[in-house]
């Protein structure tokens, strides 16, 4: 019986261990290089959420979305850094978890925001 558990047990263990490196591959991992789902979009409303339409985006994004911005949201400008405020008809890149909120419009959470322009 106790051979049994242990063998219960290191398999178990084996697969917790080999599910974690699979999420370091996955959009919206905790790991390696992957940021999360990347989508383009151009700035249709500035206000408490920003209102975009996705000009081109992972898992067939397409349309309106509102994009959720928190303190810990990264904005920046195509060189690099920081800025504070977007305008209506600016053309941004938005990395973020991956997650939709399924309402109409569908809405996300960046976790860092490109002015391209």
């Amino acid at each position: 019986m106790k051979r049994l558990l242990r063998l219960f047990f290191v398999l178990f263990v084996a697969s917790t261990l080999s599910g974690c490196s699979l999420l370091n591959m996955m959009p919206g991992g905790t790991g390696g290089d992957i940021d999360g789902a990347k989508m383009t979009a151009e700035v249709v409303f500035v206000g408490e959420k920003l209102e975009v339409n996705v000009i081109e985006g992972e898992y067939g994004a397409s349309g309106p979305y509102w994009v959720i911005t928190s303190p810990e949201t990264v904005i920046i400008d195509s060189s690099g850094k920081r800025i504070s405020k977007l305008n209506v008809g600016d053309k941004i890149e938005i990395i973020y978890s991956g997650q939709v909120m399924l309402s109409y419009p569908p809405q996300i959470v960046a976790k860092k925001i490109t002015l391209i322009k």
